[in-house]
């Protein structure tokens, strides 16, 4: 059991509760401390309130941003020899350094996070040293909370070496040999929800194809952080649970907690998010990779732009979609997205129509970039060319249905 059993919750560097966990079969309990605002909420889903907030594991909001995969075990390693184990000494020796307003410290040290100057992006695109990602994983691990089973890290940065302009920082992956060129496949999958309307962060590919950078959208202009939760969080599911239930329910609760001036977009949004993780085969657009993001909890609530989006059956041919639509886990017919659109994200034919023929045009365009990008590495080509059948393959059922 770890040594850490209870930590301090902070807001925007404001204390504002506590939490106890001290390990299943004992719930974890979160206490808000007196004095606070509305606005001092962790999470919409748990008002400030004199009551206690119990969970069986540790409450959703705190466990969003647990690190997965290969950071994740990398992490419990170091923090088991420092703190002792559990995902409580995980999150406290992470503080300042996850993704949105919330902070989970040591009682004793409070949230640690002062930056550095960090990488230049110009370093990260043109480097041609395949060690570069182990690099950064050695210097930002423990600055890295964020989840997701892709090899990935949290860093901060600037524009170039010339230039001291700061970014909101980076989110960089790469990919391991179960995988491999997913860097690639992400930057052209993305490439085309921009390419279709769908809201982004901006976002790189490093010339060697080996990283794929994304700039952080949790964070405004004035550096104040933003708040972001995620669907498991909104349906009180932990990160375990990311593949169970419905893109149905997933509009229903965006539905629920998305401002209502924010609603008829956000809807929009998922609906082509959703219409677009089918066009590429995404097997893994599962609750975790859908969120909001807002300046205070209780006032507007927006949609978050769409990361994640990669296409997954080059590489698993028999994948099937995160979570089910019309009761079933396949790649449905075209009508299933268009009930979707019209009957869960409350759209027009027409417009559900418009969405699906844009996407029919720029899955064609986008597989000529790949087509291009093939010819110029190879090491891509095969990954490449089945991305290329996918785009084609569903830009084929779509045009065949608007012929109908």
């Amino acid at each position: 059991m770890s040594r850490f059993q209870r930590a301090v919750v902070q807001v925007r560097a404001r204390v504002v509760g506590d939490l106890i966990a001290p390990g299943r079969p004992e719930p974890s309990v979160f206490v808000y401390r007196p004095g606070l605002q509305k606005e001092d909420a962790v999470s919409v889903t748990m008002p400030v309130a004199d009551q206690a907030y119990t969970y069986h594991g540790l409450h959703p909001v705190f466990a969003q941003n647990l690190p997965e995969g290969y950071l994740g075990e990398l992490i419990r390693k170091h923090v088991a020899k420092l703190y002792g184990t559990g995902d409580l000494a995980v999150l406290t020796a992470l503080g300042r350094h996850q993704v949105g307003r919330v902070v989970v410290s040591d009682v004793e040290t409070g949230a640690a996070g002062v930056e550095d100057g960090g990488e230049s992006l110009s370093r990260l695109l043109k480097a041609d040293d395949a060690s570069l990602f182990e690099e950064l994983v050695e210097k930002y691990a423990l600055r890295s909370g964020i989840s997701g089973v892709q090899p990935k890290v949290l860093i901060p940065a600037h524009l170039s070496d010339k230039s001291a302009v700061r970014t909101d920082g980076f989110i960089v992956k790469t990919w391991g040999e179960d995988f491999p060129q997913l860097a690639a496949n992400e930057y052209f999958c993305m490439t085309l929800a921009r390419k279709c309307g769908l809201p982004v962060p901006q976002f790189h590919l490093s010339d060697n194809g080996r990283l794929f950078v994304m700039e952080r959208f949790d964070r405004r202009e004035d550096g104040r952080w933003l708040g972001f939760e995620d669907a498991c969080v909104l349906q009180g599911l932990l990160p375990d649970d990311k593949y169970s239930g419905s893109y149905e329910k997933l509009a229903k609760t965006f539905a629920t907690y998305l401002s209502p001036e924010q609603r008829h977009q956000g809807l929009r949004w998922l609906f082509l998010s959703v219409a677009i993780s089918w066009a590429v085969r995404n097997g893994d657009a599962h609750l975790k990779n859908f969120g909001i993001l807002y300046d205070q909890p209780f006032a507007s609530r927006r949609m978050a732009p769409a990361y994640d989006i990669v296409s997954t059956t080059p590489y698993l041919q028999q994948d099937v979609p995160a979570l089910a639509l019309g009761g079933r886990k396949v790649w449905w017919p075209v009508d299933y997205l268009v009930d979707f659109g019209r009957r869960s994200c409350g759209l027009a034919r027409r417009e559900v129509m418009a969405f699906l023929g844009t996407i029919e045009q720029e899955l064609l365009s986008t597989a000529d970039l790949i087509d291009n990008y093939c010819d110029l590495h190879p090491e891509f080509d095969e990954v490449g060319r089945r991305m290329v059948r996918v785009f084609t393959h569903s830009a084929s059922q779509l045009a065949e249905f608007a012929g109908q």
